[in-house]
């Protein structure tokens, strides 16, 4: 029953704040792509690719490595670990902002917007609120508590799209770099709510451990780099799309990446779950546990994400009418290809997972690595030739080539069974099946 309730409750926070995510984030992008215009919106959609990155680099260097040394270090230095973590945060916060401050003039040439260096200007104030929040994040996830991730992303969320809903329906003038600041002013409201919900966790030592700092740092810079890569893989299309062609054409093309990348959720949600029970079970009962989470969690992701990637190729036309408008009516096509990268997305989340719980995250850094340059290639080349469409040809392609490579190293390492997971597949969706009938049958017979 304890170990039910954990994944039950656990699952239920970790999807519903990346809901929140989705839905507000969503709700904000159909505001704000009717609000300004398509060189305005593109520049918008740059600045939060590349702020993105940001944010989840800074997760990849110190994350993971917390939960991963918490659960496997001596319980009296959870507070050093705590401090270590924190003092690196930091340390790259100055340096990840004294770099976009340095560089705001060359972003602003590089994309030909003006706006968009004063943008990372101001984007520091965001930066400075996140430290705490982030720290009291990693926290709690390592103790198993994703009650307070979701309220502190919900109002972090939440309360940045009733800012844009108010100036949208309002028609208050605002201009981009406005609209960074309420999101700093957001991101403070996401801050205290995550303190609140922390504080019960926070056991911190007032003496820095070099040695501890330098655990955080082995284990984390292979997981940054791999987030880095990542996120770097997933947004080549949008930088070349933008570098190539125009932020119009980026607007374009990313309201169809907003709609593809909705599939994503479920496999993060899964992967934030699975991470520390992966972490534990791995260190205690070896590759094996490893590998069933992997199969188990491909599974189910799979049977979540199979009938949203049908439905989007069948109802790509009105999707793109409902969420962006008739002006956008060409991103129909290219989310006919875009959300086919759904279909890879759960193997190589969860690849990445089981190389990082299980101490290899090495493999899962040079895999990503590889990946982002054949991306950056294949985006290349395809857009040369087919345009903007070509970026979505050369990321599927990416997509699959990373698959292959990553499933041929688990089956390797840790004797992954393809039909394993289809199996676990077709399971959740019998489960399912019976939940329903079983609901069905109790209301016709009452």
């Amino acid at each position: 029953m304890g170990k039910n309730s954990y994944w039950l409750k656990s699952g239920f926070y970790s999807m519903g704040y990346r809901l929140s995510v989705l839905i507000f984030g969503f709700g904000s992008f159909y505001f704000l792509i009717r609000y300004f215009s398509q060189a305005e919106f593109g520049a918008w959609a740059l600045f939060i690719s590349i702020t993105t990155i940001i944010e989840m680099s800074r997760n990849g260097l110190i994350q993971n490595a917390v939960i991963k040394l918490i659960h496997t270090s001596d319980p009296d230095d959870e507070g050093k670990i705590v401090l270590a973590s924190f003092s690196i945060n930091i340390i790259y916060s100055a340096v990840i902002y004294a770099l976009l401050a340095g560089f705001s003039g060359v972003l602003s040439n590089m994309f030909h917007i003006p706006d968009i260096g004063t943008m990372f200007v101001y984007y520091g104030v965001t930066i400075f609120f996140l430290i705490p929040f982030s720290q009291f994040n990693y926290i709690q996830q390592a103790k198993f508590s994703f009650s307070g991730i979701f309220w502190s992303t919900v109002l972090r969320q939440g309360s940045f799209f009733i800012a844009v809903l108010i100036i949208c329906l309002l028609k208050i003038e605002i201009s981009l770099i406005d609209l960074v600041l309420v999101q700093s002013a957001c991101t403070l409201v996401g801050l205290i709510c995550a303190y609140f919900c922390a504080r019960r966790f926070i056991h911190i030592s007032y003496v820095l451990d070099g040695a501890i700092v330098k655990k955080v740092l082995g284990f984390g810079k292979y997981v940054m780099g791999t987030n880095i890569c990542s996120l770097v893989f997933k947004t080549v299309d949008q930088f070349s799309v933008g570098y190539f062609l125009s932020p119009n054409i980026v607007a374009l093309y990313n309201s169809a990446i907003r709609v593809s990348n909705l599939i994503e959720y479920p496999s993060t949600s899964v992967a934030e779950v699975v991470y520390p029970q992966s972490a534990f079970r791995t260190s205690s009962q070896g590759d094996g546990a490893a590998k069933l989470l992997y199969e188990k969690s491909v599974g189910l992701t799979l049977a979540l994400t199979l009938p949203v990637v049908i439905g989007t190729l069948v109802f790509a036309d009105l999707i793109i009418y409902v969420i962006a408008g008739p002006s956008y009516h060409e991103a129909a096509t290219i989310l006919r290809i875009t959300i086919l990268y759904g279909i890879f997305t759960p193997f190589n989340r969860q690849f990445g997972t089981v190389m990082d719980s299980s101490g290899r995250p090495q493999l899962n850094f040079a895999l990503m690595l590889a990946s982002v340059f054949i991306n950056i290639a294949s985006n290349y080349i395809f857009i040369q030739q087919f345009g903007m469409i070509g970026a979505a040809y050369g990321t599927l392609l990416s997509y699959v080539i990373v698959f292959l490579v990553g499933n041929t190293m688990l089956t390797r390492i840790f004797g992954i069974e393809m039909q394993q997971i289809f199996h676990y597949m077709f399971h959740y969706y019998g489960v399912a099946f019976q939940f329903i009938q079983k609901k069905l049958k109790t209301r016709l017979q009452g």
